[in-house]
C-alpha cells in the first residue's frame, strides 16, 4: 500500500565493470543520494559504486543506520549475479543481519543466470535513466512494488594441502593479468565464497577462466570468445578428467562416488546447481535425459542443491542443443568432494562465474 511504502529508501549498489559495464550510468548521475516523487511517494535512491571500496564502505554504513530507523527499504544491485554475492558478503562482514533485507538483482551482467530466474530477464533495462529520469523512476517503482521471495544462498569452501595455492585472474590496467591468491599469513590456502547460482569443477571452469582474460565490454563479442574458447580447450588441449583428480563426494554420510562407486572415466565436469539454468539460460537439469522419477522439482528456495556431470566433449554440445548432461545426485548437504593426495595438475573451479583454479586441493 502506499502508506507501506511512504518515505521509503532503495540502496543501489552499482557495479561498472560488469557485462557492458552500463551499470556506470548510475555512477554518471554523481549524486550519492536522490530524492524522487513516483505517485503519492517520495523515495530516497543513495547509489554507490561496488568497485570502489571507499563508496562500497559508505554504502554500508548507510544500510545499518536506515536499519537502526526501521526505515523501509530495498537493497538493489546492477551488475553480474556475483555482484549480488558481494554486496551480501560485504554487509555480513560487518554484522548485519541481511536475513530481514530485500535484496534485488538487475541484469547487467553477463549470463545473468539469477536475475532472470528472479524475474529481471537476462538485458539491462532501456532506457538505464532517460530522459528526465522517466527510466530511473519507472524501475524505480518497479523495485518497490516487487514481491519477496526466499532464496538459498550456499558457502563453498575449498581448502589446499600446506604446499599449495590459489591463482585466478584479474583486471589491471586495462590488462588481464593472472593473480596468486595471499592473505595475511602467506598464500592462501583457505578460499570461501557463498554461492547463489552454481559451483563446478573441470572443463567449464578452465574454458572460463581463459575467457576472462579476453573479455570485453561487448555482450556479442564476449559470447563469441567463450564459444572460442570452449573449441581450444575441448578440441585442441588435453584436459584431464573429473576422476584423475577427485577421490570422494559426500551428501553428509552418504557416498555419492568413490574408487569403489566410480564416477564415468570421460567425465569432464561436474556441477553443483541451485539456480534453475547455467552459462546464461541453459535448463541443464530439466532437459538432461534422466527418466527416474524419484527427482523432486528443482527450486532454489528448497534447501537443496542438484548435482550433474558431463562426459568428453558433452559440455560443447550442450551449448548447441540442450540434453547432454546427467544427473547425479540431489541433496541437501552438507556435501564433501575430496581430491587425491597425489594430483599436481591444476584443478579449475568456478563459483558463481567467479573462475579459479586450486593447486594441490584437499
Amino acid at each position: 500500500s502506499t502508506s507501506e511504502v511512504q518515505g521509503s529508501a532503495v540502496l543501489l549498489f552499482a557495479n561498472p565493470n560488469s557485462g557492458s559495464k552500463k551499470s556506470k550510468k548510475y555512477l554518471e548521475l554523481n549524486a550519492s543520494l536522490i530524492s524522487l516523487k513516483i505517485p503519492n511517494q517520495k523515495v530516497d535512491l543513495y547509489i554507490f559504486n561496488l568497485c570502489n571500496q571507499e563508496s562500497l564502505s559508505e554504502g554500508v554504513l548507510c544500510l545499518q543506520s536506515l536499519l537502526l530507523n526501521k526505515k523501509s527499504l530495498r537493497v538493489v544491485v546492477t551488475g553480474g549475479d556475483g555482484s549480488l554475492v558481494w554486496v551480501i558478503q560485504e554487509m555480513l562482514q560487518k554484522g548485519i543481519d541481511t536475513s530481514n533485507v530485500p535484496f534485488g538483482i538487475m541484469p547487467f551482467g553477463t549470463g545473468n543466470d539469477l536475475s532472470a530466474m528472479l524475474g529481471w530477464g537476462r538485458k539491462p533495462p532501456k532506457p538505464v535513466i532517460g530522459k528526465h529520469n522517466k527510466g530511473l523512476i519507472k524501475y524505480l517503482r518497479t523495485w518497490l512494488d516487487a514481491p519477496v521471495c526466499n532464496l538459498d544462498i550456499w558457502e563453498v569452501t575449498v581448502e589446499v594441502q600446506p604446499e599449495g595455492h590459489f591463482e585466478k585472474v584479474k583486471h589491471r590496467d586495462h590488462k588481464f593479468e593472472r593473480e596468486r591468491l595471499k592473505d595475511s599469513s602467506g598464500d592462501t590456502k583457505v578460499f570461501k565464497r557463498l554461492m547463489t547460482n552454481y559451483f563446478s569443477v573441470g572443463l567449464d571452469a578452465r574454458i572460463g577462466l581463459g575467457f576472462e582474460k579476453r573479455r570485453t565490454n561487448s555482450k556479442w563479442k564476449n559470447k563469441v570468445l567463450y564459444t572460442w574458447e570452449g573449441f581450444k580447450k575441448i578440441l585442441c588441449m588435453t584436459t584431464p578428467t573429473i576422476t584423475k583428480y577427485t577421490a570422494s563426494f559426500w551428501d553428509n554420510e552418504t557416498c555419492i562416488f568413490s574408487n569403489q562407486k566410480p564416477l564415468s572415466s570421460k567425465t569432464s565436469v561436474l556441477v553443483a546447481l541451485n539456480a534453475r539454468t547455467y552459462a546464461g539460460g541453459k535448463f541443464i537439469w530439466d532437459k538432461s535425459k534422466d527418466f527416474r522419477n524419484y527427482w523432486s522439482k528443482p527450486s532454489p528456495c528448497d534447501g537443496k542443491l542438484e548435482f550433474l556431470t558431463f562426459e568428453g566433449v558433452d559440455l560443447a554440445q550442450e551449448m548447441l542443443s540442450s540434453g547432454k548432461a546427467k544427473k547425479l545426485h540431489q541433496g541437501s548437504g552438507p556435501f564433501e568432494l575430496a581430491f587425491k593426495p597425489e594430483v599436481h595438475s591444476r584443478v579449475y573451479m568456478q563459483i558463481d562465474g567467479e573462475y579459479f583454479y586450486a593447486i594441490k586441493p584437499k
